[in-house]
Parts: structure tokens; sequence; C-alpha cells
């Protein structure tokens, strides 16, 4: 019995002895956020959020990333928990790709919310995959092929339009003044319009929408857009007071009844069933085609919210990304006469020939890496899990860290910007309009340390399960605007100071006026 109880002492001893470190393995997994390093000088109030807000897009993401690494934690506003900023792509990667590890957060739900009600870009779960599954054959390659025309045609016309204003100016010999942005947007939406859902949009239902979304612009520039979406996630009935910040976009309202419109105008349409546009499809799953009482179907407020939500970021994202680029291009002469011959080498602008430049095609994804358009997005974990990552950053307690563990409610921030750009990836150069990066041998970082995506690598499109069903048509509006734009007029910088603002998506501020995009174009000469 001795021998017995001998015996047994030393391995219950080794068993509660492995149980006791198992445990503090885990503590010290569980507690590896806390060794995150943090950005000085949060505000006791608003954390670092307020200093976010007042700087330009993304620079104070960009910054801390530089001196604190692609991992580390912020502040939030009004006393909630910290917030891990993500900008390892890798960690990136297995956050957007583990959906049902990490959900959407509650702040980011509720700006998208605000636009894209029970659409596509507002559903969660069973819901996003259902109505992705149906969208899917609108953005095909095929499908985005097939749209080439009516986006030359559109295209076309803007090109006629602002020729018409330069010659009717006296413009067309020493060039004028040009703000920009209107004119990519009443552009892109005319896109928009017409390949999604066969629409031409009157002049006054384009300018309303524009004159809205510039409304909505400019509100979120103030003290009162910064604070609104925090006290709407932290207190949600306070939508219901009758104050302006609270009551969501001026936008959404306004195309709502557009898209109102343009769906009875489908559905009074027969052949627009057989299509295999965006409106074809909704149709032809909508609740009130055939079977009502299908639970599968699209509800009308369903169908209104996704064409309402493809018609804002549809023709505003791709509005934007154009006016940034073409900025790029005013500022950097040699590559726009760079781009310039290539474009002229083509005897004619077609589908075929416009994927294969190259010059042109390097253009579009340096845009698109400098100019993401979206908000930092946020994911919450749904679960505890332990996140990789590519570059190991160095911990507050001077440890070397290759992967650190969240708990289930930790809300996790993603800056496409610093995946896109910062110099631990992308090299001293990274903030430069760099076309030539995309071309040349070694221009590029290796494989594993690029961002993810669904195209050019890079996360302007985001990743994953929610990545951007229409990059294909984004892709392909981008270089053919720029083609026609360039092969007739030439675009010089006007001397204004021009700035990046995140106010909801991302936009230019000139010498202080939001949304605003001032260029000197005249024509080119050469042809």
């Amino acid at each position: 019995m001795i021998n017995d109880g001998y015996l047994k002492f030393p391995l219950s001893v080794f068993v509660l002895g492995m149980s006791y470190f198992f445990w503090k393995y885990v503590q010290r997994k569980r507690n590896m956020v806390e060794k995150l390093p943090t950005p000085d000088s949060a505000s006791w109030i608003w954390g670092h959020e307020l200093q976010v807000f007042k700087s330009e897009a993304s620079e104070m993401y960009i910054k801390w990333a530089a001196s604190l690494g692609l991992v580390h934690k912020v502040k939030a506003a009004l006393f909630q928990p910290d917030i891990i900023v993500v900008g390892d792509n890798f960690a990136a990667h297995h956050i957007l790709q583990n959906t049902d590890t990490y959900g959407r957060a509650p702040l980011f739900l509720q700006l998208v919310a605000g636009l894209a009600g029970k659409s596509i870009a507002g559903a969660e779960g069973e819901d996003h995959r259902y109505q992705r599954r149906l969208l899917a054959p609108a953005f095909t390659s095929g499908a985005i092929e097939a749209m080439t025309d009516n986006i030359f045609s559109c295209v076309d016309k803007m090109s006629r339009n602002l020729r018409s204003s330069l010659v009717g100016t006296g413009g067309e010999t020493n060039g004028a003044i040009v703000d920009m942005v209107p004119v990519m947007s009443a552009c892109t939406l005319d896109i928009i319009g017409r390949v999604g859902f066969g629409h031409e949009f009157e002049s006054t239902e384009a300018k309303a929408i524009i004159s809205a979304w510039h409304q909505d612009v400019v509100r979120s520039q103030t003290f009162a857009g910064f604070v609104a979406p925090i006290l709407m996630t932290i207190f949600p009935f306070i939508t219901k007071l009758p104050l302006p910040a609270f009551q969501g976009h001026v936008v959404r309202s306004i195309v709502h009844e557009v898209a109102g419109k343009v769906l009875s105008d489908g559905s009074k349409n027969t052949n627009v069933l057989d299509g295999n546009n965006i409106m074809s499809i909704l149709l032809r799953n909508g609740k009130q085609t055939t079977d009502e009482k299908s639970a599968s179907r699209l509800s009308t407020t369903q169908l209104l919210d996704n064409i309402t939500i493809i018609l804002i970021s549809g023709h505003e994202s791709s509005a934007v990304t154009i006016d940034f680029i073409l900025l790029q291009l005013a500022q950097n002469p040699v590559i726009q006469r760079r781009l310039r011959q290539e474009v002229q080498t083509l005897p004619s602008l077609n589908y075929n020939n416009i994927i294969t430049l190259e010059y042109l095609n390097a253009i579009v994804k340096e845009g698109l890496r400098m100019y993401p358009i979206g908000p930092p997005t946020e994911r919450v974990a749904l679960q505890d899990d332990i996140i990789p990552l590519n570059q190991a950053i160095l911990a507050r307690s001077g440890e070397m860290i290759s992967s650190f563990a969240v708990r289930a409610g930790q809300v996790l921030r993603i800056p496409w910007a610093v995946l896109n750009s910062s110099k631990q990836v992308w090299g001293n150069n990274a903030s430069e309009f760099i076309p030539e990066r995309w071309i040349e041998p070694g221009g590029l970082p290796t494989f594993d340390k690029l961002p993810h995506g669904p195209w050019g690598d890079v996360s302007s499109f985001s990743d994953g399960p929610r990545s951007c069903i229409g990059f294909r048509l984004a892709v392909l509006e981008l270089k053919i605007i720029i083609a026609v734009l360039i092969r007739s007029f030439e675009f010089e910088c006007t001397g204004a100071k021009i700035v990046q603002r995140l106010s909801p998506s991302l936009q230019p501020v000139a010498d202080g006026k939001v949304a605003v995009m001032p260029l000197k174009i005249s024509l080119v000469s050469e042809l």
C-alpha cells in the first residue's frame, strides 16, 4: 500500500503540475494582446480616435505602423475596449478569410447599415452568402466584357462634353480649370445605371444623387459626423432622436426613390427577365415575381437596397479612384506622356486591345494601391483564436511575437492603406506613385508579403468571402476612362493644395473644400 501510494503521489503531482503550466501557457497566450505596443498621447475620452479623424486619411495608421510595428493597439473612444490595428498582410488575410471566426464589428456595421440596408453589403451570414451567389453571374469575366460597348458609350459622352466645355470657354489652346469630381461622378453613375440596370439617368436624377452624396461627405467631416456613429453603436436607441446626425445618409433616401423607379421600369419590361445583368437577376429572384411565399426570394426592401447600394458604391468608388489617378498624372508629366504614347499606339480603343496595355495596367494597380477608397474595416472575434503574422513584431515586454492570441469579443481594425503602402513591405518609396514597380523586375515585395485580394496584389477590393463582387467592372471602368481621357486631354496641376480625407469614403479636399479636385485640362495637340 505504501509503495502504491508512493507511486500515485508523484503521478498526481505531475498531472497537477502539467495542468498548472498548461493553464499558465493559455493565460499567457490569452494575455498576449496586453503586450502589443500602443501609441502615446491618447485622449482620456476620445482615445486615439479623434486624432485619426483630424488627420489626413490613414495618416496616423501609417505612422503608427512605422514606429510600433504592423500590429498594435489603439484606445477606443468613450471608454470602449482597446482595438487591435492589423497592418500585417498575412494576419489580415487570416481574419478576412475566416468569416465564421471573425464577424463585422458593431461600429463598422453601423456605418454600413446606414447605406446598405438589407442588401448584399449589409447582409450577414447565410443571407450574405445567398445574395452573393445570386448576383455572381452578373460579374463574371464574360458578363463584364459584354458591358464594354455601354462603358465606352458613357465615357465617350463624357469626353465630348469636356471637349465642348473647353471649346466653348476658349480653353482649347490654353486650357481651363475643371473640378473633376462631378465630371467623374456623372460618368460612372451613367455607367452603372446602364450596364447594371438598363437605366438612363435623367439629368435631374443624376444631379440629385451627386448633390445628396456631397451633403453626406461634407457632414461626415464635422465633429457631429465623427461622434454620431460611435454614439449610435453604444446607444442604439439614439437613432430614434430627431437629430440630423442620427438620421442616416441623405443620399440613401434620394437613391431609394430612384431605385423604386428603376425597379418599376424594369418590372414592366418582360424582356428584362431574360437578361443576365444585375436588374434581370434581381427581378427573377424577387418575391413579387412568381412565388410570394418563398423564403429564399428577395423581398422588395432587399431589391431596393441592392439597387441603392450598387448605384452608390458602384459609381463613387471608381470616380474617386480616377480623380486621384488623374491628380498623379498631372503631378508626374513624364508618367502621363509615357501612358499617352502607349494609348496612342492603338488604332482604336476596344476591349481586346485595352486590356493588353501594360503601362495602363500598372497605373491602375498603382492608383488602387495608393488610394484605397474604403474606410478601415473592423472585425470582431466570435471565438478565441491565434492570428499568425508574416513579420514578427516587438512586444512591450521586449520579446518578438510571430503570432498573437485574441479572445472572443476583441475588435480588430484593418486599414487598407497600411496593407498597401507600409514601408516595411513596400520599401522606402512606398508613398510614391511609381507604376514601374509593377513592371520592372524586383519592383514588388516578395509574394508572401503582398496583400491578398481578388485582383492586382492590392487590398483595395478587400479579401475573402466579402471581397468586392464588382472588382472586374471597376478595373475595366478605370482602364477605359483613363485611356479615353489621356488620349485626348492633357492634365496639369492648378497649385491647389489637395489632401485626402475619409468622409465616409476617401475624398479629395482642395484648399479646405471637401470633395473637390481642380485640374487644368487642355486638348492634346498631337491628335
